[in-house]
């Protein structure tokens, strides 16, 4: 699973410094070699400086993955603008690309050498700016029989928070939940950690068994928004459990946009149980969720291009479009397959 990310904004060359100490940081709690840490931070140097030289609203994500039986794992990058964005991708990746006569480097410098650098790389831009996700290191496999990708990152000023994510795989069915511990800072964490174990634990219960075993964990403490997703393995319907302010929606092919609905109450606090609702699941359905660290009204949908990518640039790109910066931020993708 991935660490919460700390969120660095990337404005002035004077930060770059602040964004290698932190890969650097990261890199050494995963035990990557000196020459994978060697190029983790030529590409955020590379990322940060571009970030600066030719966008707008900059800003750089750093995590940590568990890795393979080694015990090395991954630090994973991600750098997001808010624009203007890159015109020809494909163009920008091809060393020596400019569109600037004045400087050094257009947009899109650097772009080619991170991909080389990396052990995994992936790039979306749009008009409202460009994504890029970057890994060095040994990142551990993907359970899920869907592409699954959570981010988190806490509020600005703290490196731990209260949102969290989990997943659990089953022989017929997939299930995942995001949720929000009410404040910030460690003890939300801690509450958070308690209500992820107690859903690792129900392995075997059912959604409702599982929504109730955290729910007790969570007794006497915090307490907490949570939305819960049961997802078949085959086209049919999600059956979904839902507390307090967490956004879900089913995004079909055809355009059509579904809202989960959820309880009002806390969970852990409420003596209510939540009902269980249910919706329809197609072949290439997409499941999004978010914490109210994000702008979650569909008045602002995600742009089409993107629902077409990964799950992980998905959650990506929509914490950039939809953050606050005021919260914890939370979201969770899950992509049927096509």
């Amino acid at each position: 699973m991935r660490s919460a990310m700390i969120s660095l904004p990337v404005e002035d060359e004077s930060q770059i410094g602040m964004v290698r100490r932190a890969a650097m940081a990261a890199a050494k709690s995963v035990e990557l070699s000196p020459d994978d840490a060697d190029r983790l931070a030529i590409i955020v140097t590379e990322a940060s400086t571009n970030l600066i030289r030719h966008a707008k609203g900059g800003e750089i994500l750093v995590g940590t993955e568990n890795g393979d039986s080694t015990g090395v794992g991954a630090v994973v990058v991600v750098a997001i603008d808010s624009g203007p964005g890159i015109a020809n991708v494909e163009a920008a990746m091809v060393d020596g690309f400019t569109t600037s006569d004045t400087k050094p480097h257009g947009i899109g410098g650097g772009l080619g050498s991170m991909k080389r650098l990396a052990d995994s790389f992936d790039i979306y831009s749009s008009p409202h700016g460009t994504t890029v996700v970057v890994t060095v290191g040994q990142r551990s496999p993907n359970p899920s029989f869907y592409d699954v990708a959570g981010l988190i990152v806490p509020k600005p000023g703290f490196d731990k928070g209260g949102d969290a994510f989990q997943i659990r795989v089953g022989e017929t069915t997939t299930t995942v939940m995001l949720m929000d511990v009410l404040g910030h800072g460690p003890k939300a964490a801690r509450d958070a950690d308690i209500g992820i174990e107690a859903f690792a634990k129900a392995n075997s219960a059912s959604l409702e068994g599982t929504e109730e075993a955290i729910a007790n964990a969570l007794a006497g403490g915090r307490g907490a928004a949570a939305l819960l997703i049961e997802i078949p393995h085959e086209p049919g319907v999600i059956r979904c459990m839902g507390v307090g302010n967490i956004k879900g929606d089913v995004l079909h092919q055809d355009g059509r946009r579904n809202g989960i609905p959820s309880q009002p109450g806390i969970l852990g606090a409420s003596a209510r149980r939540p009902r269980v609702t249910e919706h329809e699941w197609a072949q290439g359905s997409i499941l999004l969720l978010a914490t109210d660290g994000l702008k979650t009204s569909s008045a602002q949908p995600e742009p089409t291009s993107l629902l077409f990518r990964s799950a992980e640039m998905i959650a990506s790109a929509v914490y950039k479009l939809k953050r606050r910066g005021t919260d914890d931020s939370g979201v969770l993708v899950v992509r049927s397959q096509q």
